[in-house]
């Protein structure tokens, strides 16, 4: 097992085991204090809110969203294509919607209160993952201009090929250790990633589902690892690099 997988495992199975745990208490153990704001509220709100079906309902959420995490999780384990980023998609909107719905449960002097808080967090998080989203599957525009290799947008990096030391078409992706800061989802990874031995930590602009792969490492260690939508404007960026190195060599 790889160190990227070590990791998934621990992330999801310490979200599993805390998901599941708050199900277990509050709806096995009856501590219902763990429900959020549950505790500060008066004893005649808490003895309400039980009345109305509140507590069963956060208990039922729990539930149910603990089981759409789980698919997703094995989804991934048995490398089923996108499964897991829509399974994580499902399991964000059930758990957002049904913080919302619950709400219906609620002291009525304080239901459309809460109604439109929880609506406006979960209309802040969906934006949030949108903007992410956005920026995640904007393609990076690559130049190869006179002395420079330009890799625009976000994550970018500008180098002198003066400094480039290898170039290479990879024909399959080197196995992704874990992610250092960036964006990985729905087969794209943007920013910063750490690979199998010997690559170590560089920059990926990476479409996964489109090979070739441009490797292109710096004297000093550092690599970018990059393709385009197709293999075709790969291999050409790969020629204009190439190309632009050699003139460099004639001219010295």
């Amino acid at each position: 097992m790889d160190a990227g997988m070590i990791a998934f495992f621990v992330a999801m199975g310490f979200a599993l085991i805390v998901h599941g745990g708050l199900w277990y208490l509050i709806v096995k153990k009856k501590r219902y204090e763990l429900i959020s704001g549950f505790a500060l509220r008066p004893k005649e709100e808490q003895e309400l809110l039980m009345e109305n079906g509140y507590v069963e309902a956060t208990g039922k959420l729990l539930f149910y969203s603990w089981w759409l995490l789980f698919i997703a999780v094995l989804a991934y384990i048995f490398r089923l294509s996108y499964v897991f980023e829509i399974g994580l998609a499902v399991f964000l909107v059930f758990l957002l919607g049904g913080t919302i719905y619950i709400q219906r449960y609620e002291v009525k002097r304080k239901r459309k209160k809460y109604i439109w808080l929880t609506s406006g967090i979960a209309v802040a998080v969906i934006a949030l993952i949108v903007v992410l989203g956005y920026y995640g599957f904007r393609e990076n525009k690559v130049v190869v201009q006179p002395g420079k290799l330009i890799v625009m947008g976000e994550y970018g990096e500008e180098w002198s090929t003066r400094d480039i030391e290898e170039v290479q078409l990879l024909k399959e992706l080197p196995e992704v250790v874990f992610k250092a800061n960036g964006f990985a989802a729905y087969g794209r990874l943007k920013g910063e990633f750490v690979l199998e031995k010997p690559y170590g930590r560089g920059k990926l602009f990476i479409v996964k589902s489109s090979s070739p792969y441009l490797y292109v490492k710096r004297r000093d260690g550092a690599y970018i690892m990059l393709n385009r939508r197709t293999p075709e404007e790969t291999k050409e960026l790969f020629q204009a690099l190439q190309q632009q190195m050699d003139d460099e060599r004639s001219s010295q």
